[in-house]
């Protein structure tokens, strides 16, 4: 805190030159008016001719100022939607709401897999219109007639029928394939999927996916890692390698990961080749490449978050502290 002094407030009340007694050395203190701001009352005047300006003092820090911008999670996700927009991609959308169809059956998992358990997929009690399934069901039960032995057992249409909310955007990209089976197909999607997962600093039952396919005659796996290594690099990370990975629908598999300095290598999502046992039952004769990424976790990374849910939430200290540059380069 300070206050003004008996001394001070016995200057302030004269208006001529006296002696300080506060200064200690005896100095004349005259009381002079400063002008802090010139109007066009002191110019038509000509008072300013005569006045003394108070000097503007560039160290004094100024007024914090907090100026609109974009949520810095959206940022990342235009970002990211610009980069493929630029290798040539198209952007597609789909309903939240899918049949278990096309977010399972249509992608080779079979009906007794773990992930359709309550503990993973939210489950609705509405049932779904699905297209003719006869193919499918051949694949899943005996294989269709492509080298598969598929899955055995009865592929069960009304299961097929249960609506869910979706648990990834492959049941997007894979409708989409069904509705365009001649090559070129480049498409991807970004959007929200939902999976039954505890909320902690790492888990939420929401989050964003990045889903893209490559279909066209001749492409193969090392395309794939082509495209894949392109985008990371686009978004940052200079160094990129591959590991095998397992996804259902997939064979070859790989999982993409970036090194992260202080982490490590830290993995970023799954792609592969589709299985012909998702390709074929929609008349699909060329190689489709695939691949998906977690956006948040991503973003993590990149705005150096250690708790998931700050991205959700309306901290407005934290997104005034975020700066726009944070993408910068990137």
């Amino acid at each position: 805190r300070y206050e003004i002094t008996d001394a001070g407030k016995q200057v302030l009340s004269q208006s001529k030159e006296i002696i300080s007694k506060t200064a200690g050395y005896g100095a004349a203190v005259t009381l002079v008016k400063e002008i802090s701001q010139l109007t066009p009352d002191i110019i038509k005047s000509g008072a300013w001719r005569e006045a003394r300006f108070r000097p503007y003092n560039v160290r004094v820090p100024g007024e914090t100022i907090y100026p609109g911008k974009i949520h810095p999670y959206r940022r990342l996700m235009d970002r990211m939607r610009r980069i493929m927009l630029e290798m040539g991609f198209t952007e597609i959308k789909g309903e939240i709401i899918q049949s278990s169809f096309w977010n399972f059956d249509a992608l080779f998992q079979p009906q007794d897999h773990p992930a359709r358990e309550m503990q993973d997929t939210f489950y609705l009690s509405t049932k779904a219109e699905i297209p003719d399934y006869r193919a499918v069901k051949e694949i899943h039960e005996r294989g269709g007639g492509i080298g598969s032995t598929g899955w055995g057992g009865v592929w069960d249409p009304e299961i097929a029928r249960q609506e869910v909310l979706r648990t990834h955007t492959t049941a997007i990209t894979i409708k989409y394939l069904a509705d365009n089976p001649q090559p070129p197909v480049k498409a991807f999607c970004i959007d929200r999927v939902y999976r039954r997962e505890a909320i902690d600093a790492t888990h939420t039952p929401e989050f964003e996916q990045l889903e893209g396919v490559v279909m066209d005659r001749g492409v193969t796996f090392s395309n794939l890692l082509g495209i894949l290594k392109e985008f990371y690099s686009k978004m940052g990370f200079e160094e990129v390698r591959f590991r095998p990975g397992y996804f259902p629908y997939t064979e070859p598999s790989v999982e993409p990961e970036v090194w992260i300095d202080g982490l490590g290598w830290v993995e970023l999502g799954g792609a592969g080749v589709f299985r012909r046992e998702v390709t074929a039952p929609f008349g699909i004769e060329h190689p489709v490449l695939a691949w998906g990424l977690g956006v948040s976790r991503l973003a993590m990374l990149r705005l150096g978050l250690k708790d998931l849910r700050l991205l959700y939430q309306p901290d407005i200290g934290w997104l005034r502290d975020t700066p726009v540059s944070v993408f910068r380069g990137v």
